[in-house]
């Protein structure tokens, strides 16, 4: 069974950022690379980093959700008719 990645690009972004990537391997490295070594090598860092950087966004939306459900729960208790 297939597990579905974390972190999915849809075909668009992907091809967007292929370009950067070889872009980027052509004029910091000289180095030019086809497109499955790209698509490889962009493959291999999505699942390096993206659930470091998936983790690092729940955790800075942390406080700001904390912040928002207690200002809610205030609201409400204003509410109440007892």
């Amino acid at each position: 069974m297939k597990h579905k990645k974390l972190l999915q690009l849809d075909k668009e972004d992907e091809e967007l950022l292929l370009d950067e990537l070889r872009d980027y391997m052509s004029d910091e490295l000289d180095i030019d690379i086809g497109n499955l070594p790209t698509k490889l090598l962009l493959d291999y860092m999505v699942n390096l980093i993206g659930p470091k950087i998936y983790d690092q966004a729940i955790e800075d939306s942390e406080p700001w959700l904390y912040d928002r459900f207690t200002s809610i729960l205030e609201d409400l208790s204003v509410l109440k008719k007892d």
